[in-house]
């Protein structure tokens, strides 16, 4: 069982801290070591929080120095491991006695520009408030921010919090933990209202001022210490702003977004949504590239990733897969996307990946590109939401029973022969 004392210094009261948890069940050995040291001349009282006391010395007539008060507390508190602590903040040493896993629910409020909200949304954990001007009751808005702003609840470690504002590079960091929760949020805007024909509809990241500086307020939930905080910094010193208004969001409905939610919070957990996750942070990691290469082939590695590529699948095996988990059941957009998107494996991403190609060297629109395989990742999360599949080998299967189908193999069977004798080769069957 140990503590760090920080000893009194010039108007501040010295603080014996220590790990709440390993002291919860020792409240009459501490009452009782608390009697020792007052009867040396020391007033001392402990935190209500816990995790400690404080305590100065009363006569004025003898001083005492650090050697003198570490001893006399080490003998009050002969049960305690007592340790002169190296710095003088309490949230610092008690930093380095708490367990890293202890986790403490905050609400946490981000702001967010370059997007319009009239009216204050709810979405699973996250509530996207609109600017003050607009709120219905704006006195009961816990931020004190006239723009609009995304709140939620979670959790976050309790040594983050007690080390914030100690350095700049550790209040990034928390800073940065925070804009990664929120994301999750936008990412329902984006996956709803954003397109990367229009980008204007893009929202900025979230946090960002048109400073560049990212802000973050943290509000403790739970018995603490811990006051309210607001953090402001440049955690990211690249950022891409939208030069335009941004999306007017009046509500957040598209197909496969419930389930998004449901994933984000935690609701559905399964090997499907963890390669939805990483699918749309590449989603949106893609809507804010500044170049058109990175932005499309992000994209094209999301789908193999989501569609559960086999590695040995090339050519017309690997493309009929994809278009038959993009047709919704219809062998006439089947054919559509199968020829849709070979066209964007075979004469935009390879010559990107293999010939070393830029888009100005395609004669293709980059952002149309972009924009059919951002639909395609939407059609397959809307796939998975409305048949409620959990794993890769369900996601797989539904796509082979289509496939095997005669419908199916009539209809790649003529698309293959079709762009095979325009490219001047023998067509090559898939078998499923």
């Amino acid at each position: 069982m140990k503590a760090h004392l920080l000893p009194p210094r010039e108007n501040y009261n010295g603080n014996l801290i220590w790990r709440k948890e390993d002291f919860i069940d020792k409240v009459d050995k501490t009452s009782t070591s608390l009697e020792q040291l007052r009867s040396l001349g020391y007033w001392a009282s402990p935190f209500p929080e816990g995790d400690g006391i404080t305590f100065s010395y009363k006569n004025d007539n003898h001083q005492k120095n650090n050697l003198d008060i570490i001893e006399d507390f080490r003998k009050c508190f002969e049960w305690v491991d007592i340790e002169l602590a190296k710095s003088v903040s309490s949230n610092i040493e008690l930093a380095e006695l708490e367990d890293e896993r202890k986790m403490m629910k905050c609400t946490v409020i981000v702001p967010i520009e370059k997007i319009f909200i009239q009216e204050t949304i709810s979405i699973g954990q996250y509530t996207l408030y609109c600017e003050k001007q607009f709120d219905e009751n704006p006195d009961e808005r816990l931020s004190k921010q006239e723009g609009s702003y995304i709140q939620f609840d979670c959790q976050l470690p309790y040594i983050d919090l007690l080390r914030l504002n100690t350095n700049i590079d550790h209040n990034s960091h928390v800073i940065n933990k925070c804009l990664s929760i929120t994301e999750y949020a936008l990412d329902l805007v984006r996956f709803s209202h954003s397109s990367f024909t229009h980008k204007e509809f893009t929202p900025n990241p979230a946090g960002q001022r048109a400073s560049g500086f990212y802000d973050v307020e943290i509000i403790p939930l739970e018995k603490t210490h811990l006051k309210p905080l607001i953090l402001s910094g440049i955690s990211r010193p690249l950022s891409v702003s939208n030069n335009w208004l941004g999306p007017q969001v009046d509500s957040i409905s598209y197909p496969g977004i419930q389930y998004l939610s449901s994933v984000y919070d935690k609701v559905i957990e399964n090997e499907l949504s963890t390669v939805v996750t990483f699918a749309m942070r590449s989603c949106r990691q893609s809507f804010y590239s500044i170049g058109d290469e990175s932005q499309f082939l992000n994209l094209i590695f999301s789908l193999d990733g989501l569609s559960n590529i086999d590695p040995r699948w090339k050519g017309w095996k690997q493309r009929t897969y994809i278009a038959a988990l993009t047709c919704n059941n219809s062998s006439i957009n089947f054919k559509e996307n199968l020829e849709v998107y070979d066209n964007l494996y075979t004469n935009v991403r390879n010559k990107l990946v293999h010939d070393g190609k830029d888009f100005y060297q395609l004669q293709v629109d980059s952002n149309e590109s972009s924009e059919q395989v951002f639909t395609y990742i939407k059609k397959i999360i809307a796939l998975i939401e409305s048949n409620n599949f959990s794993t890769l080998n369900e996601l797989r299967g539904y796509a082979v029973k289509l496939l095997n189908q005669d419908e199916y193999k009539i209809a790649f069977r003529e698309v293959i022969d079709r762009i095979s004798k325009l490219r001047g080769v023998a067509p090559k069957y898939p078998s499923w």
